[in-house]
């Protein structure tokens, strides 16, 4: 991307005009950063999915595997005798927790779980799932609400009949205000009213006459129907749908780049534009900066495997992005391991029984996620038993 023009303002020039200059400049600076770092992650958005279909997806469904098995060993565990009531119950809720975890995963069948899970739960995995759903809907419904819209979801509704409702929600909102709006306008004004309304509608007249002064000299220089030879048009062609496009965007960041590059005008040039003028291109920029960063941070915000990659595999910095990219793999590859020494775990009936001694029940303000953190302890245990049954055997 080009760099925009600036205005030449001198470092220790504190002024109020330069202050307002160096304003204009810190815009444009910010406005072209976010511009460029929107347009990086749009491009690696593509190679970070394949990325994730190649890289990391593989291992995210060794993961689930893996975990599916250790429900079975838990489950095949759960009756031996080696195990105290305060075991069983610590086996049964790590059943439930892994089970709960793979009903959730989507686009996978694991109803050969069902059964275990059942056997174990208070409710059934239909139970579970329609509370879970049921979760879902109250969520969404507050945050619709978050946004003004008053929306009551069935649960049968899938995401295109959520999105629906929400619009048919925004298309009312938006129609009682036109109607509170009209009412309003038909209500006798006092006269401070009416100035006040009289500034507004003439500031949004010089606000888009800003951008309208330049779209008309860019259009007066290339226009292509003015042009006879054929390989300048084609290039007036394209430079004129780039000139529309910026003006039906209202993108005055784009207007002004593609004037220095058209009209060779230099930032100085704006310093002879009239104050209150000028003081419109620091507002129309400054709502631009606030609309592309609203852009960038929902794009980090996406919901599923689009929030996973831009967030996690995505960098406006390629060198970041490999970077980000190596973890990502480096980090599912430690996940899998600690999945797969679950598994062993859970194999070993003794092996099990020493490990759940570490394992608290989450009423006692300890989770599943917390078993992970102690397998590394107990893979020391698991070892050493290994090299006792050694020494037993060279005895």
């Amino acid at each position: 991307m080009k760099k925009p023009i600036s205005i030449k303002v001198a470092q220790k020039d504190n002024s109020p005009r330069a202050k307002r200059y160096k304003q204009f400049n810190t815009l444009l600076n910010k406005i072209n950063k976010l511009k460029a770092h929107l347009e990086s992650l749009q491009n690696q958005m593509s190679s970070g999915l394949a990325f994730y279909h190649q890289e990391i997806k593989p291992m995210h469904l060794k993961q689930q595997d893996t975990m599916a098995e250790e429900v079975e060993a838990l489950h095949r565990a759960y009756p031996h005798k080696v195990f105290g009531k305060k075991d069983r119950e610590k086996i049964v809720d790590l059943i439930l927790k892994r089970c709960q975890e793979l009903f959730q995963v989507p686009d996978r069948d694991f109803s050969a779980l069902t059964e275990i899970y059942n056997h174990y739960a208070d409710h059934t995995r239909e139970e579970f799932e329609a509370e879970q759903k049921q979760h879902q809907q109250e969520m969404t419904e507050e945050m619709l609400r978050a946004f003004g819209l008053d929306v009551e979801l069935d649960e049968e509704d899938d995401f295109e009949q959520v999105m629906q409702k929400a619009q048919e929600a925004a298309d009312r909102m938006q129609k009682e205000a036109q109607e509170r709006a009209e009412a309003e306008a038909n209500r006798p004004k006092t006269e401070k009213q009416k100035l006040k309304e009289e500034r507004e509608r003439q500031k949004e007249k010089d606000v888009q006459k800003v951008s309208k002064n330049i779209y008309n000299d860019l259009v007066r220089l290339l226009h292509p129907d003015r042009e006879i030879d054929e390989s300048k048009k084609a290039a007036k062609t394209e430079a004129i749908q780039r000139v529309n496009e910026a003006y039906e965007k209202n993108d005055l960041f784009e207007l002004l780049r593609l004037q220095a590059e058209y009209l060779q005008k230099e930032g100085d040039d704006l310093t002879l534009l009239p104050e209150k003028e000028f003081k419109y291109y620091l507002q129309v920029l400054k709502e631009q900066e606030q609309e592309l960063q609203f852009e960038l941070d929902s794009v980090s915000m996406m919901p599923g495997l689009e929030g996973f990659v831009s967030k996690h595999l995505c960098h406006p910095n390629p060198t970041t992005m490999q970077v980000l990219r190596q973890k990502a793999v480096r980090e599912e590859k430690e996940t899998l391991k600690s999945f797969q020494h679950n598994l062993k775990l859970a194999k070993d009936v003794k092996v099990l029984k020493e490990a759940l001694r570490y394992y608290e029940l989450e009423e006692d303000d300890f989770d599943a996620e917390d078993f992970d953190a102690f397998l590394g302890a107990i893979g020391q245990v698991f070892e050493d038993m290994e090299k006792g049954k050694g020494k037993k055997k060279k005895r």
